[in-house]
């Protein structure tokens, strides 16, 4: 895509690797103002020095704003560490304390302040998590 882009261009010059700079084309630009840089991933910034944005500046040379970003590649999910058991139920019981002492605290008439309110959260997320581990 960067050499479409650059192609739809004036005075193109290069700055650097993946990088340069040209005429605007959404504003009358007689000096290049327009920063081009193309990421290691694929995605194509501009950056018109005299305020142009970038809608702007694809609108003027017919392509899209959507052309400044590659489709996504799709990699193979990361692989999760398997957890043996013994981990599994070493964790369910220390948030089950958790929940334990928020019941007594609540069982004495003790409300949970903020703090305690997140955390028994998490504790049940956790748990839900390691009972639905596969």
């Amino acid at each position: 895509m960067i050499n479409n882009l650059l192609s739809r261009l004036n005075k193109v010059k290069s700055t650097g690797r993946n990088s340069y700079l040209a005429c605007c084309p959404a504003h009358d630009d007689r000096s290049p103002s327009l920063s081009i840089k193309e990421e290691a991933d694929g995605h194509i910034l501009l950056h018109c020095f005299a305020g142009c944005s970038a809608i702007d500046v694809v609108g003027a040379i017919g392509v899209d704003i959507g052309d400044l970003f590659p489709e996504q590649v799709h990699h193979k999910a990361p692989v999760r560490k398997k957890f043996y058991a013994t981990d599994i139920l070493e964790a369910i019981k220390y948030e089950s304390q958790i929940v334990l002492l928020a019941a007594f605290e609540l069982k004495k008439n003790k409300p949970l302040d903020e703090t305690d309110l997140q955390r028994l959260q998490l504790a049940y997320e956790r748990i839900r998590e390691a009972v639905d581990y596969e």
